[in-house]
């Protein structure tokens, strides 16, 4: 977990069933005027890495702009005691998005493209984005624009950068969306954009596409070497989100949940979990390992279990609080106490 003190910020890491502190690093700075700093945890050759991302701009004396910086602090996450970053990556810019994959790789996104970082070694690539190494396979013009409007990467598959284009996305010298349509999809319905929701780790990648019913979404589970469709499902759209890239998925081994929809990442098996003539709609929101995922259900928020196995929702007792996450088998939340912010930890009973 991150957290601050006087000197700065750093990363606590604590066991997922006792909340021994395993380790803690050395504090860093926080640029002044910080924009953000979290925390990601990837794996790359085998061994984790917890990864401290700050944002920001330098002091400000009044006359000079201050500089905008982001740095990337990487620890291996099998230390134990006081711990030094094992590497620092810097860049010159204030970033306006980061993300990471679950394969050793963080992106960083600055208004003019997005670099890829490899946690392992610090290597960089830059993708800027008017580069024309990004252009699609083939052409993929529309009534109205072209597929190469608005070009950004937002994953890396084995293949190279997975690009998200207007109504289109692809591989560069590989696949394009526009090939491998799911049945039951409209792509070009109206104002709405096919769009990549995430991809976890590279090799699967969760797409909302539109369909003829303006309420409704099918959401595919792609293959990234070569974008066949591996699994969808139909489903409404939560009305919390705008569209697909308003979710956010949240992954526990084979297993992805978004809104309504959850996927089985090694099967492709989808499930939709909206509002049905028998049942209120779910909004899942954790997933563990084995497949049980936690959300509420309809507008009084009740707090549910869902067996991804069966299908079959489950009321938890009234005044259940849901779990931000799940890992090792332990239930966390995150809480503001009078002492800042803590995780709470609850291991399995």
């Amino acid at each position: 977990m991150r957290a601050s003190g006087p000197d700065g910020v750093h990363v606590v890491a604590h066991d997922a069933v006792t909340g021994a502190i395993r380790w803690s690093s050395a504090p860093v700075p926080e640029p002044e005027g910080d924009l953000d700093s979290t925390v990601f945890v990837t794996t790359d050759g085998g061994r984790e890495y917890a990864v401290l991302a700050t944002t920001g701009a330098g002091e400000d004396n009044g006359v000079d702009k201050p500089a905008r910086s982001t740095h990337l602090y990487v620890y291996g996450t099998d230390s134990s005691g006081p711990v030094t970053a094992e590497r620092e990556i810097s860049l010159p810019v204030a970033v306006g998005d980061y993300w990471a994959q679950s394969d050793g790789r963080v992106f960083l996104e600055n208004g003019d493209g997005v670099t890829v970082v490899r946690v392992a070694d610090g290597s960089m690539t830059s993708y800027p984005e008017d580069d024309g190494e990004l252009r699609p396979p083939k052409d993929c013009p529309h009534a109205i624009g072209s597929c190469t409007d608005r070009v950004n990467v937002v994953a890396m598959t084995a293949n190279g950068p997975l690009v998200q284009g207007f109504q289109a996305f692809w591989v560069p010298g590989g696949w394009i969306s526009d090939d491998v349509v799911p049945a039951g999809a409209s792509p070009n319905e109206g104002f709405r954009n096919v769009e990549i929701v995430a991809s976890p780790d590279g090799e699967a990648i969760l797409a909302g596409w539109p369909t003829e019913d303006p309420t409704e979404w099918l959401w595919a589970l792609h293959d990234g070497a070569t974008g066949r469709v591996r699994g969808s499902v139909v489903c409404d759209l939560d009305s919390a989100a705008h569209g697909p890239s308003g979710l956010t998925p949240v992954v526990s081994g084979r297993f992805l949940v978004a809104g309504f929809a959850a996927f089985d990442l090694r099967t492709g098996q989808g499930q939709c979990f909206a509002e049905t003539a028998g049942r209120r709609a779910i909004e899942l929101t954790a997933v563990a390992a084995d497949g049980t995922a936690y959300g509420t259900a309809g507008s009084e928020d009740t707090p549910v279990s869902v067996s991804l196995s069966t299908g079959r929702a489950t009321p938890l007792p009234d005044g259940t609080t849901i779990p931000d996450g799940v890992a090792a088998g332990s239930a966390y939340l995150g809480t503001a106490t009078n002492g800042g912010e803590s995780i709470l930890v609850f291991p399995p009973a």
